[in-house]
């Protein structure tokens, strides 16, 4: 009876290894593909924009000040982003994706999910936000 447990449970892990395998390869598929979308759209944004030399009126050029501010604060906030996912796609690699940053415990697959970038557990962001 021993033995059958036994067998039971490495039948259990060997199948949710094989689960997670194909999940993290899911999971290095889709961040390859948004770190390639943001790196498009990083370099777009890198052309200045046209700056209309005769333009007389203060409240035009106020306009493209404005304007070329928004892109530099998107700018980095795309930046921002694609080092984390740079950060994440170099933990898959060490096979330390999906371990809190803070605690070491494993970070639960919903939240690798919905965020793939997660770097806390839920209870390590739940004290967080308490403080």
């Amino acid at each position: 009876m021993l033995l059958a447990d036994n067998n039971r449970r490495l039948l259990v892990n060997k199948k949710q290894e094989i689960k997670n395998m194909f999940s993290l390869k899911s999971t290095k598929a889709r961040l390859e593909r948004e770190k390639a979308d943001i790196e498009k759209e990083i370099k777009s944004l890198s052309k200045p924009p046209e700056a209309n030399e005769d333009t007389d009126h203060g409240d035009e050029k106020v306009d493209e000040i404005e304007e070329i501010g928004n892109q530099l604060s998107l700018q980095q906030n795309l930046r921002n982003r694609l080092e984390n996912i740079n950060e994440s796609l170099r933990k898959i690699e060490l096979g330390k994706y999906g371990i809190c940053e803070r605690c070491g415990q494993k970070i639960s697959w919903l939240i690798m999910k919905l965020e793939p970038t997660s770097k806390l557990c839920g209870k390590c962001k739940k004290e967080i936000r308490k403080k």
